[in-house]
């Protein structure tokens, strides 16, 4: 699956509701794995945390006893590691030895891939070839965060049309194309909009096509209905 979001919109806190949340692949018994080449992964585990306890950072600091009693449900079943500069062959010799059911790699688009290629859209075609290839290998979903494009700014249905350097090559190699858009700007109080919209674009899996509106809450890490 490809996860594509436009920058200030939540990609974070939708990766680690989606793991480590209330209900969430971790809680469901799957073991996941998360690897970062963006920003530090403590930054991350730390928003998992908020997401599994459903306390703010204030709240965590207050009684850090509660948070972690919270977040055992799920701790064994994630993983976090820093991956700046790894390739897709580090990356599938890590996979041999964590055996996750889950790998999501954030951004997809930087990792490192062998071969030489014409522009910069051929390469990352087969950097997504690849990324399946390694899911039907170590028999795990694989989920790659990717950039949308300038193009998906202030849009709620964000589609595989709008995805940063390919168009169509990156959403060719993919199940299942799911974007996150929102609302332009804030709310007529002038408080910040956590409306979402969730579009599944393509998808060979269930068929289903459609924008899904749900709500963010960045204080505990959460997407809610």
């Amino acid at each position: 699956m490809i996860a594509m979001v436009s920058p200030e919109t939540g990609k974070t806190t939708f990766l680690v509701s989606l793991c480590a949340g209330p209900g969430g692949f971790c809680e469901q018994g799957a073991k996941v794995l998360i690897l970062g080449n963006e920003e530090r992964t403590t930054r991350t585990k730390l928003r998992a945390i908020q997401s599994c306890a459903g306390m703010t950072r204030s709240e965590i600091a207050d009684n850090p006893d509660l948070a972690t009693s919270r977040y055992l449900r799920v701790r064994d079943n994630l993983i976090m590691k820093d991956v700046q500069e790894w390739d897709l062959d580090r990356i599938s010799n890590y996979c041999r030895m964590i055996k996750p059911d889950v790998l999501i790699v954030d951004q997809a688009d930087k990792v490192g891939v062998s071969g030489q290629f014409n522009s910069s859209h051929e390469r990352l075609r087969e950097l997504y070839r690849c990324l399946r290839e390694l899911a039907k290998r170590h028999d795990c979903a694989v989920i790659g965060v990717s950039q949308a494009s300038a193009e998906a700014e202030g849009k709620t249905r964000v589609d595989f049309s709008m995805m940063e350097g390919s168009k169509t090559g990156k959403a060719a190699e993919a199940d299942v194309v799911l974007g996150i858009g929102k609302h332009s700007g804030t709310n007529e109080d002038g408080e910040p909009d956590h409306t979402r919209f969730l579009t599944i674009s393509k998808n060979k899996l269930s068929g289903y096509h459609g924008s899904i509106p749900v709500m963010i809450e960045p204080e505990i890490g959460r997407y809610t209905e």
